[in-house]
């Protein structure tokens, strides 16, 4: 059924999420963490984006992602306390800035976290920390992953795995427990 030319809505997401399969998505998720990588560890000083969000992750027509919005991303100063207004997208900003305001690479982190568990969700989350008690230790991918897609083929489970255990690192409450995001990329390409 056709609405004035168009496909309604539930038809047109599930198509663009098949279009936007398992590989796709564990690329986009290496992309995002190579961009972030590079602006924490490859510039100088570093930059914090402070909004990383899916909203602010562009896809070119290869999906191809790229980083964007730099609006409220500071320098690190490493001879400065770094402290920062609350600034964000809710949902994806680290717990530690409701009670420090201390800007790391680490909130950076935790947001790419909650990305990467909407990526393969294929929705957000929610309350992130009670998501991740409400797992326990075991759990079955097929519960968590995004069902408008068919399961993964074996090869596409090791990455999604992969991926998901990188969010889980990068979704401690202790920011000092995080990875650095060049670790992250680091275990995501292995």
């Amino acid at each position: 059924m056709q609405l004035r030319g168009r496909v309604p809505f539930p038809c047109s997401k599930k198509k663009l999420a098949i279009q936007f399969h398992w590989q796709r998505r564990t690329t986009l998720i290496r992309d995002v963490a190579q961009a972030i990588s590079y602006v924490h560890h490859d510039v100088q000083p570093p930059i914090i984006h402070r909004d990383i969000t899916s909203r602010n992750i562009l896809l070119d027509a290869d999906y191809k992602a790229f980083v964007s919005d730099f609006g409220i991303a500071r320098m690190l100063k490493p001879d400065s306390s770094n402290w920062s207004a609350l600034a964000g997208t809710y949902g994806y900003i680290a717990p530690e800035l409701s009670y420090t305001s201390v800007v790391t690479e680490k909130c950076d982190v935790y947001s790419f976290g909650v990305v990467v568990l909407e990526v393969l969700m294929g929705k957000h989350p929610g309350d992130v920390q009670n998501f991740i008690s409400s797992l326990g230790d075991q759990f079955l991918l097929e519960e968590i992953l995004d069902k408008q897609l068919p399961q993964p083929e074996t090869d596409e489970e090791e990455d999604i795995k992969r991926c998901m255990s990188v969010a889980f690192g990068c979704l401690l409450p202790s920011p000092k427990e995080r990875p650095t995001m060049l670790k992250v990329y680091q275990d995501l390409i292995v």
